[in-house]
């Protein structure tokens, strides 16, 4: 079954992270500037770079008044809310917020911190920051230029500064292209989207956001309150259903028959004739799930796996570094050729801005095949000797194959 395997990625993947330090002291010495001047210069500066803003003043202070484009994450939430921040590497300017009296500990010095917590010798990139107040709104936004908006915006029309998954963002309209071209021919659908170990929620907003269905599937409370909330801020409450379970102790079977039902029932509910059934996995391994799925998931339906490979463990990170959390090399596209009506649109790798390597794969379920769903494949089709998976036996023998040229 030929895939088109020139639609990975092929290469590194996301923001390169850049290995910089949070100057904090330099950052407040230039907000506090009193020249208004050299403010408005900085100001235009700022407009200029095509950089977001994050406000971190109340969210009454930022209706009020805030610069057109600003996102607005008050600082007394920003510890719960650090996933709604852009990638470490990429660049950032602050407003702060003014400090409520001499004996609030969030000075501007303190605010600036939070952006300089060390991970993995990586602090977010804040290029500038700026102290609001009268003078930055009327004055000095006047003589540098700067759009001041004021007013409550729409929930949905609120910007944002997270991004989802690299992999994410490029499939899931490659998937909602290839719908379309087979609802011209069947029908209008509705997508729906299984994520399975949600986490903090941002590809699954991603997909409500463009008008996907969701199951948010976790077992962390923590997350899928989080990611219950993300969807809220962004107007799509409706369209993520998160639900907490363990995926290790469902059997698959239960799996996929709870995402037809949840697919089933949203059909109903927007009354489409049927719903495309897409399962992914973000940096989530499920060894028996992988394998099980090709003879589980109806016609029609598509599973994007993107999972650390081989290799990662050798990466100064090194984790994940058991070979029951690891993609092998060709383990997918073993498990899902050996499925019937399924065709392999990518198996590629790409790589995280740490270095460590993620799989790209992407498969569908022709239309037209059979339906049902569960049936068992003959044991040892597409196997090595001894009925094992091709990718058990390369792995033993020390030969795996990358299909990923």
């Amino acid at each position: 079954m030929g895939g088109d395997v020139g639609a990975c990625a092929g290469g590194g993947a996301g923001d390169a992270s850049v290995a910089v330090d949070l100057d904090v002291d330099a950052l407040v010495a230039a907000a506090t500037d009193p020249d208004s001047a050299t403010q408005a210069e900085r100001l235009r500066a700022w407009m200029g770079s095509g950089t977001s803003m994050l406000d971190l003043r109340a969210e009454k202070d930022f209706e009020r008044r805030r610069f057109d484009g600003a996102v607005n994450i008050p600082f007394g939430d920003l510890d719960g809310r650090l996933h709604e921040l852009p990638p470490r590497g990429t660049p950032l300017s602050v407003l702060l917020k003014q400090p409520d009296g001499p004996d609030d500990a969030a000075t501007f010095e303190a605010q600036l911190r939070v952006f300089a917590a060390d991970f993995k010798s990586n602090p977010w990139r804040v290029e500038s920051a700026f102290v609001p107040g009268d003078a930055l709104f009327l004055e000095i936004a006047t003589r540098a230029g700067a759009r001041v908006a004021s007013g409550a915006a729409p929930r949905e029309a609120r910007g944002r500064l997270w991004e989802p998954s690299d992999a994410v963002a490029r499939w899931l309209p490659r998937i909602e292209r290839r719908t379309r071209e087979e609802d011209a021919a069947r029908g209008a659908a509705r997508n729906v989207l299984v994520d399975l170990g949600c986490g903090a929620g941002r590809d699954a907003v991603f997909a409500a956001l463009r008008g996907w269905h969701v199951l948010a599937l976790d077992s962390d409370a923590k997350g899928l309150a989080r990611c219950a909330a993300l969807a809220a801020t962004h107007g799509v409450a409706s369209a993520v259903r998160g639900v907490r379970v363990d995926l290790r102790k469902e059997t698959p079977e239960a799996l996929v028959a709870r995402a037809v039902r949840e697919a089933a029932a949203f059909s109903t509910a927007v009354r489409a004739p049927r719903a495309h059934l897409t399962f992914m996995a973000v940096r989530y391994m499920n060894r028996p799930l992988t394998r099980a799925l090709p003879a589980l998931l109806p016609a029609g339906a598509f599973v994007c796996w993107f999972h650390f490979t081989r290799g990662a463990e050798l990466t100064p990170v090194g984790r994940p570094n058991k070979a029951r959390d690891l993609l092998e090399a060709g383990e997918l596209r073993d498990a899902f050729e050996r499925g019937e009506g399924w065709e392999v649109l990518c198996d590629g790798q790409t790589a995280l801005p740490d270095g460590r390597p993620v799989s790209e794969f992407v498969a569908a379920r022709r239309c037209g095949e059979r339906e049902e769903t569960g049936e068992k494949r003959e044991e040892g089709v597409g196997s090595g000797a001894g009925g094992e998976p091709a990718w058990e036996e390369r792995r033993k023998r020390g030969g795996i194959v990358d299909y990923t040229g």
